[in-house]
């Protein structure tokens, strides 16, 4: 009978060494998508708020002319809220604020938005939102009280 085993060689394999490289390019591979991926989970939220604050600004200013009465924001640490009439009335809507987005005063301070009962804004100016994506600009227009956010 033939013997079937040959003699094992050097070249048969891999080395532990060639096998800890090809693992570490893999890693590194995969960790580059997850990165991304985290980045644009923030941008995202970010684009989020915005949009929603913009849609809460629009709301507002349609309830107070809907409802004729007084509507305005208030901010606090972590959200803000949006009122009618007095302080210690319950909010209508509450809303948080993400971690690193905050509202700067220019011509006006966020708390100072606000709509008449004719749903005519209460001041007219410009706040800036500081996000970690960059800066916007919040607009009330004096008149109609018009109202919009754009990017800086």
């Amino acid at each position: 009978m033939k013997n079937s085993k040959q003699p094992i060689s050097s070249t048969d394999g891999h080395t532990l060494m060639e096998m800890l490289i090809v693992l570490a390019v893999l890693s590194v591979m995969t960790m580059i998508p997850i990165l991304h991926f985290q980045s644009l989970h923030e941008k995202k939220s970010t684009d989020y708020f915005i949009d929603l604050l913009e849609e809460d600004l629009r709301s507002a200013q349609q309830l107070a002319y809907a409802n004729e009465e007084w509507i305005y924001f208030q901010e606090t640490e972590e959200e803000y809220h949006i009122r009618r009439g007095s302080i210690y009335e319950e909010p209508i809507k509450k809303r948080t604020i993400p971690p690193g987005i905050y509202f700067r005063r220019s011509t006006l301070d966020f708390d100072s938005i606000g709509f008449k009962s004719n749903g005519n804004a209460r001041k007219a100016g410009t706040v800036f939102i500081e996000t970690p994506n960059g800066s916007y600009k919040l607009v009330v227009l004096v008149g109609k009280g018009r109202v919009y956010i754009e990017k800086r």
